[in-house]
């Protein structure tokens, strides 16, 4: 893994940054709903009762961050690449009374479709912000947790991002994100294809590039904790996985892989104190 800027392969045949970000707008711009069974699979009955239909359907996340990031009443949250708002719509009910929640999504049309639901939904604690995730648009230690759900693997300047995260956290302010790792190079032909862009997998790190890129920018007390295999199966629940790369996965993925083309885990690190010192990775 030798460029995090630019996926997890560097070479020029590969998509470069302005076109990855082109293909992952397009591709979410015109993405359509799921049937609930992404939402279903990483999120309780009771975590999405009283959620409106339009956030449950629109979930494509990889995991279920605020289950594990530990929040409590009065913690002010940040969530980069909020999407349909479903993480933060959960977050904010954790959070209160006293805690706020921002969705930060490079999407207009999230944004408005995310502040529908959360008044929707009764909720005041939360708001959206139309914005690029390498450049929060949020003061210096202003959040005291950071979650994320399948987005940082989205962008080509991942270290950017991990480094806007680590300034907008006050010391002593957590990282708490899910997204996908890969034990495998992805074969060319997935690698450029920007539907696999869209739906994390080009764009996803060995594990220990993700861990290098988390203390580059700053983090100590790293984890990375396993969570799901995520195959060719799972794949096919997200929409943003159209036949073409399917068909690629199942042709040029080695059948024994089929079933772990990559893993989803779950990913903690601190902001540490100016003048505290703390060991370093630890793993689930």
């Amino acid at each position: 893994m030798t460029d995090l800027h630019v996926g997890h392969v560097a070479g020029t045949d590969f998509l470069q940054q302005d076109a990855i970000r082109t293909a992952v707008r397009d591709t979410y711009r015109s993405v359509g709903p799921t049937d609930q069974r992404v939402a279903e699979r990483f999120y309780s009955p009771d975590e999405l009762a009283g959620l409106p239909d339009e956030t449950i359907r629109s979930a494509l996340g990889v995991g279920n961050p605020v289950r594990h990031a530990g929040l409590s009443a009065g913690d002010d949250v940040l969530d980069l690449g909020s999407g349909g708002g479903i993480d933060c719509l959960i977050a904010a009910r954790c959070v209160a009374p006293g805690g706020t929640v921002v969705g930060v999504d490079f999407l207009a049309e999230k944004i408005d479709r995310a502040t529908h639901s959360a008044a929707e939904a009764g909720l005041i604690n939360v708001r959206f912000v139309e914005s690029e995730i390498e450049a929060l648009p949020l003061p210096d230690a202003s959040v005291d947790v950071v979650i994320s759900n399948g987005v940082i693997n989205l962008s080509p300047r991942k270290v950017r991002v991990l480094s806007e995260a680590f300034r907008v956290l006050r010391p002593g302010g957590r990282l708490a994100i899910v997204d996908l790792v890969l034990d495998h190079d992805l074969p060319p032909e997935i690698q450029t294809h920007p539907a696999a862009w869209a739906g994390c997998l080009s764009g996803a790190l060995s594990e220990i590039a993700l861990y290098k890129g988390l203390r580059r920018a700053g983090f100590r007390d790293v984890a990375i904790e396993p969570l799901d295999d995520f195959g060719i199966a799972e794949c096919a629940l997200y929409p943003l996985f159209n036949d073409e790369l399917l068909g690629l996965l199942r042709r040029l993925v080695p059948a024994e892989r089929h079933r772990r083309i990559a893993r989803s885990v779950f990913v903690r690190g601190r902001k540490p104190a100016p003048d505290e010192s703390l060991p370093g990775r630890s793993r689930g």
